[in-house]
């Protein structure tokens, strides 16, 4: 009697954790790259202020995230083949949006030409004055798509494309782009390379754009509605202040809070 009743009792358990285990949304999985200070790999973890942010936000809609930090090129093929959830960071451009439901921005940015130090060049409204000049850049990247903006119609223009962001800045400081030569970076990332890597001979010449970066949600996976969901879990983070506390110790600034 004894028996049939535990034998009872076991099969009601293990009947209700199969269909708990069932009912359980998968985790969600996104992708990033080293970018310090925005995100980077810490004792084998994904960490930075994106990556606490994403985190924040997983916890408001109750749904296990798991991250995994790659080089640039695999982790945006994987994403825009829909192998994940999502990837950051992201910009809100057109070729990002053809692949991702680009989310609320979380972090406001720059990009900034370099120039070797005692550059006689500022960045003015005349983008003529770029003519003739070598300009480095990282790519693919949402860099190099607002370097494409930035000489569109601009005669004479060598860019080259490099592997990563450090490479950028010291053939920039090498004197390899020329005498003349500039580069184009996301401003807190360069100053942080130029940290550091203990880079001399750089000097900041001029903004080039303000944007916001934000993390990509694969449209193959994400419903136009998940998207929102998603997108209000940001903006209720940004609304209580949390967004902020998070950002405060890396010293990057949070974007204003915004509704898609």
């Amino acid at each position: 009697m004894r028996s049939g009743l535990a034998s009872l009792v076991i099969g009601v358990l293990l009947t209700g954790l199969s269909v708990a285990l069932q009912a359980a949304p998968a985790p969600l999985r996104f992708v990033t790259e080293p970018f310090p200070p925005y995100t980077y790999a810490s004792q084998g973890k994904a960490a930075g202020p994106m990556v606490d942010v994403l985190e924040a936000a997983c916890a408001q809609l109750k749904r296990a995230c798991q991250i995994e930090v790659l080089p640039w090129r695999r982790a945006l093929a994987m994403a825009e083949r829909g192998d994940v959830d999502g990837i950051f960071t992201v910009s809100n451009t057109a070729e990002r949006r053809q692949y991702f439901h680009v989310s609320v921005p979380v972090i406001d940015a720059r990009y900034t030409l370099f120039a070797q130090a005692g550059e006689d060049f500022r960045l003015g409204a005349d983008r003529q004055q770029l003519r003739g000049r070598t300009i480095g850049v990282y790519g693919p990247s949402g860099t190099a798509i607002a370097l494409d903006e930035l000489v569109a119609g601009v005669p004479d223009v060598s860019k080259l494309v490099e592997p990563d962001n450090i490479t950028v800045l010291r053939k920039l400081a090498a004197g390899r782009y020329g005498r003349e030569g500039l580069a184009l970076l996301n401003e807190a990332v360069a100053l942080e390379l130029i940290r550091s890597e203990n880079l001399a001979g750089l000097q900041a010449a001029g903004t080039v754009k303000q944007f916001s970066y934000a993390f990509g949600l694969s449209r193959s996976r994400f419903t136009t509605e998940e998207a929102r969901r998603f997108d209000a879990a940001l903006h209720a983070l940004c609304g209580s202040g949390r967004t902020a506390a998070l950002l405060k110790p890396y010293a990057l600034p949070a974007s204003a809070c915004r509704t898609r």
